[in-house]
């Protein structure tokens, strides 16, 4: 299997793992007609789960899962913006939302199915506990 064909089994595992818990996670999906080779797998914390990104990204961290919050968030809160002259024409909720509760899991092609099931054990942990 190639380096694109994994990322993209990887991708479905992990759609198959989150979606056990699909009230408490917004998950990714392609667009339509769209056949992506997913660099990641992004999962967003809902507003109502009975936990916070931080502590679910903490607990898979500290069972040796990386996880990384999403790049950038909202733009105007970077550093580089400040003091800088830009336009806003509406509230940036979504954005602001998004920094806040999303991060995401790499599909590496080298993860084994022994390494997503091991994944999946450590979830139902976590998600067992609250």
């Amino acid at each position: 299997m190639n380096e694109f064909s994994r990322r993209k089994t990887n991708f479905h595992e992990y759609k198959r793992i989150f979606t056990k818990y699909s009230d408490y996670f917004i998950l990714p999906k392609a667009t339509e007609d769209a056949d992506p080779a997913w660099f990641s797998y992004i999962i967003t914390i809902k507003d109502d789960a009975p936990f916070k990104r931080d502590e679910l990204t903490k607990y898979l961290n500290d069972n040796l899962i990386e996880t990384r919050n999403l790049f950038a968030g909202n733009m105007v809160r970077q550093p580089a913006f400040i003091g800088k002259n830009f336009r806003v024409p509406d509230h940036l909720n979504n954005s602001d939302y998004i920094m806040n509760n999303t991060f995401f899991l790499g599909t590496y092609p080298g993860n084994t199915s022994e390494k997503l099931n091991y994944i999946e054990s450590i979830l139902d942990s976590f998600m067992n506990k609250n």
